[in-house]
């Protein structure tokens, strides 16, 4: 308290998840559920009825409905806010190590005690307890490991940086020293994004801070002993709970029809209490005309006439009250357990269950399962939703050649036999499997021990990764692939990634060595050969892919010895380079040697090797003169960090058991594809460290070439907007400053240097004319078979270049309010003037059972919508392949580059169409009775999609980002709005027309927008579905938001109302539960509107006979429960469990969907219907039963309770023609209830006669029973009433 005092604009760290406390809970529910019109309504209903002189019911028994459905909903509500409330106890309560500088020491401490600005201790393994600024890691290089699933979703290893420079040169961090100020971000929830300044105490630069540094609360620490950092937010103020939003909620299409049912139900339950009115005033004047008057209508208390006007004004508000049961208020609750039922049977089907990830189905929206059953549109994302987003490398284009990998796909015997006579250049396929991986292809002697190599599936106890590629393993000797041939499994044959022979001849006759000394070097390597080598390098070093070593021994961070040492695999051409280079320098003073050899060159041409003998190869080992011990390269101490390819101190090479624990982990499956193709050809990412804030990253080089290891100067990360990332090293073999960037086609392709042309490709620069028409031509001929594509590029730069880039981006960084503009407008200038390497074309094959449920989906006239990032070609293809574009099918392409071509187009191909066609009708929108906030708005039956219209093929539309920026609006900014909204029109007509629609290259914001046009223009139900952050923003737009646990993390999951493992769901998900669910809700809903106006109809009828005057046959405990119990639990049974149509069917013909598409089961002609049913009926119940008693000595409320029965009898008997599946739970359902009334009458009649005076049933039930008059009159009303069903 006392810091709170002080700091009054900062937050304790303790959290409260709950709604409710103990003295809020009552006032605060009660305020919530009376925001439902059913339960105001019936509030003032109440409070009428304790007007003496409309008082129709006791006071205390009229308000027992009401209190029993508050009452359950109130205990629902506080259930889940106590579960809420242990939760955030056991949260609270745990503790943590925060630093104290009265002793200088760690002490635990709970979480909830926790302030701004605290210094804490987090170990390995541990939460981290709110967002913390890192200043200290375990590891020496100031890296840590996060894994942030209990946030995003994401289950790989991200890597986390100290603050760089905030304690010198020391590797110690001293809490006590640390008095630095902190400049940050005001609290928000955007947890991919933090900038800030770091000011030292001394005064000095401000030092940047950004999301690189910041540990979030909820992450855990992985493979780090230990980090100290700093309190940034706590509590509520931080990402994890800004971003905690509680389930959604959305109201469902049915549920907005129902609520102006209601209003129907309330301007019905007006006219009938006018009529009761006026007859009450008519009574009241004639009393003098009319025997029975007196009986019911009453003089005042001075014995004069009652005033025929205030009496009809008081009988209005008595008969509001009489007939109160004409609003159902108990269909809300009703509606609320069916639904939980309805989530409960989906999530329980075995079909929606994925085994191969143990995925089942997860329903995180309870309150929409009817709108599945009304979809109209479905938009879907490709890359991974329809396609299987595990990245299959399969060729590439360097400098204008093709590089087919023909290889790939066959046996890899046959690849091995025939290079089996070459051990200096065999190639080795690299299995995608759950094994181990080796950083560079095996030495020869290893081909013949394949015992050494180790096949068991990496340990996950802490690294649970499901987005990222598992490790390539080196297949075993000939024989051993031989004696295994029958038994392999084709989809791992499928997936082998095989290096190219002629490329791989390529990449090795020109070794590493010919680059690293230029002045030295005889023959310079040609333009191509140098192409190939940058290309290899590019996709190992631009990424941002975790390697982590496979341990089944500890979950805590190993300590390992420095990998930078020298492998066997490479001594021997190190032992030849060293003789070329001693002859070519005798003197062995390495001042004279060239400035541009790195360090490695020189310990080599230093210390010439010795060959010793080694059991089981040759190795070479150096000699050190005067007992000198080998000189460190980067000086590394053991960490937990430095995990890789690790290599002896000794150089004695790798140690299988070292090589089978190494792990790539991505965050996209993509750059995972391409770094295991770098692996295959032996350019392997072996090592990534940090010294003092700065990062190197070390590959090793193919058959036996070395290392290189590079220092990163900067990371640009990928973003939405460039399409594009970059990574800017210095180059080991030259020294000079490169920048390689890896992105889009359209994004790498703008921003290239051109240059000239020449005769040979081999002798062009990278960015002549000849080279790169040629690699736009294979990026067509990859896209137009599928693949998808991604361009390879480079920069090099000169020292005062990156030096002014520098400077403008430091100042970028340090800006805390356009930070993110300014940093974009940082790397695109950087990101200039490119020179193209080539391309590389990766295959993402379709998921299972893809084709088939779109090919349903299509049948069932749901428009699908195929929205992706992906160029034109590819999607293409896909779309064919998945039976989005049939073969015959009218294909209609949208490819301008001007707004105004585009409006000139749409009116073209529009006036084509209706000429072949026909015009379609405008949408007619039904206009709502309401002025508050329960309109609505459907279109006709024209917006529905049809099939075939007049046996023409179906129309598909392809549309591009480009042109779709033109009908949005977001591409020109000085495109009119008028223009935009008149291109908008267009599309959307046009598009009525299609049966599918495919938008390639489109963002995430396109995604999103397009989704909301649509839906606004066509008043349509629409589902998006995808599996990745940039699926986001339209699974959000969409009514249904399904979100698939694919291979690029969770976000899509974590922001959907449904999430489902593979595409193939959604065709059970829609055709048979959405049909069912929709199906069983509407019959429901339509159900309690007529059983209650049935039972009202009844009490109406009697005012004839009473003079208008509120009477009442029916005993007040009847009418009160009688819609509460007696028939409430049958129509639960029929909400959750009746099928009109077995599944089996339903998939058979998807056309049957249509049902819910057009809305069939609940119009309001079907509404209507039931209303004049239940009047049917009552009518039957009550003048039958009138007649059959008129003549007898039957009591009124012994009459009353007969018409009670009847109509219990005809309501539940009405639902049992409804039923169209009858199981032993509706058995059980429908005799309980009948039971349940003849109990309840039999046992009330007795105990409680004169509980509700002036009513007095004392055994009326148990004489009733006993004679033949009552049970015929029963059966015959019944078959009378229910003859029309």
């Amino acid at each position: 308290e006392k810091w709170e005092r002080k700091h009054p604009l900062y937050k304790k760290n303790k959290v409260r998840t709950t709604k409710y406390t103990i003295l809020s809970f009552l006032p605060k529910n009660l305020f919530e559920q009376f925001h439902r019109f059913a339960n105001f309504y019936f509030v003032i209903l109440i409070g009428l009825n304790f007007i003496p002189q409309l008082n129709v019911f006791g006071k205390e028994i009229s308000m027992l409905p009401l209190i029993a459905v508050l009452s359950m909903q109130g205990l629902k509500d506080a259930l889940e806010d106590f579960n809420r409330y242990k939760n955030d106890l056991g949260v609270n309560n745990t503790y943590i190590e925060v630093y104290q500088s009265s002793d200088d020491k760690y002490h635990k401490m709970k979480w909830s005690d926790l302030q701004v600005g605290d210094i804490v201790r987090v170990v390995c393994n541990s939460v981290i307890p709110a967002d913390i600024l890192l200043l200290h890691s375990s590891d020496p290089d100031g890296i840590c490991f996060i894994e942030t699933s209990n946030l995003d979703g994401e289950s790989n290893l991200k890597q986390r940086m100290v603050v760089p420079k905030h304690w010198g040169d020391n590797h110690e961090f001293y809490p006590k020293e640390f008095k630095s100020i902190i400049e940050c971000q005001t609290p928000n929830n955007e947890i991919y994004k933090f900038h800030g300044n770091m000011i030292p105490a001394n005064g000095g630069e401000k030092i940047s801070v950004n999301n690189s540094n910041l540990l979030l609360r909820g992450c855990v620490i992985r493979n780090t002993d230990y980090v100290e950092g700093i309190v940034l937010y706590a509590g509520h103020e931080t990402k994890a709970m800004l971003n905690n939003n509680g389930p959604r909620y959305k109201r469902s299409k049915l549920e907005r029809r129902m609520n102006t049912d209601v209003i129907y139900c309330v301007v019905l339950l007006l006219v009938m209490c006018l009529i009761g009115s006026v007859g009450n005033g008519i009574w009241a004047s004639n009393m003098s005309n009319i025997e029975q008057a007196e009986l019911f209508i009453p003089n005042e208390e001075n014995g004069e006439a009652l005033n025929p006007a205030l009496s009809g004004f008081y009988m209005f508000w008595t008969m509001v009250i009489l007939l109160q049961v004409l609003i159902p208020i108990s269909l809300y609750v009703s509606m609320e357990i069916v639904k939980w039922g309805q989530v409960h049977m989906i999530n329980s089907d075995i079909d929606l269950y994925h085994k191969e990830t143990d995925t089942p189905i997860r329903c995180r929206a309870l309150n929409i399962t009817e709108d599945l059953g009304q979809i109209q549109y479905v938009f879907s994302d490709k890359t991974g939703t329809l396609t299987e987003n595990k990245m299959i490398f399969r060729r590439c284009t360097i400098g204008g050649v093709d590089y087919p990998h023909a290889a790939n796909g066959e046996s890899p015997i046959t690849f091995l036999e025939a290079f089996s006579g070459r051990n200096d250049s065999i190639r080795r396929s690299y299995r995608r499997t759950q094994s181990a991986s080796l950083p560079h292809p095996p030495t020869p002697s290893s081909l013949y021990h394949p015992q050494q190599l180790s096949t068991k599936r990496p340990a996950s106890h802490h690294r649970r990764n499901i987005s990222s590629v598992s490790a390539r393993e080196v297949l075993a000797t000939v024989a051993q692939s031989e004696e295994d041939s029958t038994a392999m499994d084709p989809t791992e044959i499928e997936t082998d990634v095989t290096p190219d022979p002629v490329l791989y001849e390529k990449l090795i006759s020109t070794p590493y060595s010919t680059f690293a000394c230029n002045e030295a070097s005889a023959a310079v390597p040609s333009l191509e050969k140098a192409r190939i080598w940058d290309f290899f390098i590019n996709l190992a070093i631009c990424n941002t892919v975790v390697i982590s070593n496979d341990s089944d021994d500890s979950v805590t961070a190993s300590t390992t010895p420095d990998p930078y040492s020298v492998s066997t695999s490479i001594i021997p051409s190190l032992f030849l380079l060293s003789t070329i280079l001693m002859q070519s320098y005798p003197i062995l003073n390495h001042q004279q040697l060239p400035s541009t050899c790195p360090p490695f060159i020189l310990l080599i041409t230093l210390f010439p090797f010795q060959q010793i003998s080694t059991p089981g190869a040759e190795t070479y080992k150096p000699l050190f003169p005067n007992g000198n011990h080998a000189i460190p390269v980067n000086g590394n101490t053991n960490n937990s960090a430095n995990i890789g390819a690790h290599f002896n101190e000794d150089g004695t090479g790798l140690t299988d058991e070292e090589l089978s624990k190494i792990r790539y982990e991505a965050e996209s499956p993509d750059e995972a594809a391409l770094v295991y193709a770098a692996h295959a050809y032996g350019c392997v990412l072996a090592h990534r460290s940090s010294h003092g804030g700065k990062e190197s990253v070390t590959i090793t080089l193919p058959d036996g070439g070395g290392k290189l290891e590079f220092e990163v100067l900067h990371k640009l990360p990928f973003d939405s907007t460039r399409k594009r990332m970059s990574v800017i090293v210095r180059d080991p073999r030259n020294g000079q400053i490169t920048l390689y960037c890896k992105g889009a086609d359209s994004a790498i392709l703008s921003a290239l240097r051109l240059k000239t042309p020449g005769n040979d490709l081999s002798t062009q620069s990278n960015n002549s004319t000849d080279i790169i028409n040629r690699t736009k031509q294979y990026l067509d001929k990859y896209g137009r078979v599928g693949l998808r594509t991604l361009c390879i590029s480079k920069r090099v730069l000169t020292e005062a270049e990156y030096s002014e880039w520098e400077q403008l981006h430091r100042a970028a960084e340090r800006d805390l309010e356009n930070r993110d503009q300014m940093m974009i407008n940082s790397f695109v200038r950087m990101e200039d003037n490119l020179e193209l390497l080539g391309a590389t074309g990766i295959e993402d094959r379709l998921q299972d059972g893809v084709p088939e449920t779109i090919e349903a989906l299509r049948q069932a006239g749901i428009q699908v919508w195929v929205v992706t990032g992906d160029k034109r070609e590819t999607a293409t293809n896909i779309g064919r392949s998945c039976r989005l574009i049939h073969q015959n099918d009218e294909v209609i392409e949208l490819i301008t580059e001007t707004p105004e071509a585009l409006s000139e187009l749409l009116d073209t191909t529009i006036s084509s169409q209706d000429n072949k066609r026909g015009k379609l009708p405008e949408i007619q929108h039904q206009t709502s009775i309401l002025s508050f906030n329960v309109s609505f708005s459907l279109p006709n039956s024209t917006s529905y999609p049809t099939i075939d219209d007049k046996d023409l093929p179906a129309l598909v539309m392809v549309i591009d980002g480009r042109t779709l920026d033109f009908v949005l609006g977001t591409g020109n900014r000085d495109q009119p709005d008028t223009l935009v909204k008149e291109i908008a029109d267009k599309f959307v007509l046009l598009a009525r027309r299609c049966r599918s629609v495919l938008c390639c290259r489109a963002t995430p914001l396109q995604k999103g927008m397009v989704l909301k046009l649509i839906k606004d223009k066509l008043h349509v139900m629409t589902l998006a579905i995808g599996d990745g952050a940039n699926d986001v923003s339209m699974i959000q737009v969409a009514d249904i938001g399904v979100g698939l646990s694919g291979q690029e993390g969770m976000q899509a999951v974590m922001s959907s109302d449904y999430a489902l493992a593979q595409f193939r769901f959604l065709k059970k998900l829609l055709l048979v539960h959405g049909h069912w669910n929709y199906a069983r809700l509407a019959s429901m809903v339509l159900y309690f509107f007529y059983k209650n106006a049935a039972f009202v109809f009844l009490i109406f009828w009697f005012q004839i006979l009473c003079g208008f005057s509120g009477g009442n046959m029916i005993e007040q405990s009847y009418l009160l429960i009688f819609n509460l119990i007696f028939t409430s639990v049958p129509p639960l049974v029929n909400g959750v469990l009746d099928k009109d149509i077995d599944a089996a069917t339903l998939l058979k013909k998807p056309e049957l969907y249509m049902q819910g598409i057009k809305d069939e089961l609940y119009l309001q002609r079907t509404f209507w219907i039931n209303m004049l049913d239940a009047l049917y009926q009552s009518l039957i119940i009550f003048f039958f039963l009138y007649v059959i008693y008129l003549d007898t000595e039957v009591g009124l409320i012994e009459w009353g309770t007969v018409v009670t029965t009847a109509a219990v009898f005809v309501i539940l008997i009405h639902l049992g023609i409804e039923t169209k599946t009858w199981t032993w739970i509706h058995w059980v359902c429908q005799i309980g209830s009948v039971l349940v009334f003849f109990a309840y009458s039999l046992i009330y009649n007795i105990v409680c006669a004169t509980c509700l005076p002036p009513s007095n049933p004392y055994f009326v039930m148990e004489r009733v029973i006993q004679t033949g008059q009552f049970w015929f009159s029963i059966l015959l009303v019944t078959a009378v009433a229910l003859f029309p069903r």
